[in-house]
């Protein structure tokens, strides 16, 4: 793709294989605010127009190679020279050749013999248009480039939220878990402790059956509470600990519960 190029003048490529009209054309608009580049056929217009990129093209029909209309079309077919405005010059007054040129891509025409005022006119104007739609196409660009950046913060602003708030719910987490398991590991110390004192003043043979019975209950009951917090614990432990760590923990349990 052609590299897009701002002039510091606005440039006018002149094709013409007739030396004589391009330096008509140049003697006319030397006066402008332009600078020029020139190509005698329609080939070296192709070429110059790839390397250095004008503001405006015109453009002559009977060129020795190729004419102008295929040139034309050729520039209109190339993604990177389909904005450059043309404008044909031609001896030709014919409506059917004014037709295939607007078809073509061409913005206007000038007919031959030279106009002066004609000429400076519609380049001025063609110019003009060229230029303010490099400058609406360029805020466009910058636009969307301040929208992208706008998104990226956005994103990154979000992504950020989400990780500040992720890692408060994990200290909630952590605070909720810690507190917990003090909270009901104080009073199963308790419950356990007065139990076993129980067990030691009873005699269990003066038990009837239905005491035992409550009694093995209230132990059982007891035993499987702290086993659940002694679970609880161990993985909320677990919960914190890097991915691969706990990871790693957890298939190796599971291959001891397998076995």
């Amino acid at each position: 793709m052609t590299q897009k190029i701002h002039h510091e003048k606005p440039l006018i490529m002149l094709v013409d294989d007739v030396p004589q009209n391009v330096q008509i054309l140049h003697q006319i608009l030397k006066d402008g605010d332009y600078s020029f580049s020139v190509a005698t056929s329609g080939e070296d217009a192709l070429q110059l127009v790839k390397t250095n990129p004008p503001d405006l093209i015109l453009l002559d029909i009977m060129l020795g190679d190729i004419d102008g209309f295929e040139v034309c079309k050729r520039i209109k077919e190339d993604s990177s020279t389909v904005e450059i405005p043309i404008i044909f010059l031609t001896a030709k007054i014919r409506l059917e050749d004014k037709v295939e040129g607007f078809r073509l891509g061409a913005v206007d025409y000038i007919t031959k013999p030279f106009e002066d005022a004609e000429i400076i006119a519609r380049v001025r104007t063609h110019i003009r248009l060229k230029r303010s739609m490099d400058m609406i196409k360029d805020y466009n660009h910058q636009l969307n480039e301040t929208l992208a950046e706008m998104h990226r913060s956005y994103d990154e602003i979000k992504d950020s939220q989400e990780r500040k708030i992720a890692r408060e719910k994990e200290e909630v987490v952590k605070v909720v878990s810690a507190t917990a398991t003090h909270e009901i590991n104080q009073p199963i110390t308790v419950i356990q402790g007065y139990l076993d004192l129980l067990k030691q003043s009873l005699e269990t043979d003066t038990l009837t059956p239905i005491q035992a019975k409550y009694f093995n209950r209230i132990e059982n009951g007891l035993n499987r509470l702290i086993s659940i917090l002694e679970k609880f614990r161990k993985f909320s432990h677990l919960y914190f600990l890097d991915y691969e760590v706990a990871q790693k923990h957890m298939n190796t349990e599971k291959k001891e519960i397998e076995n």
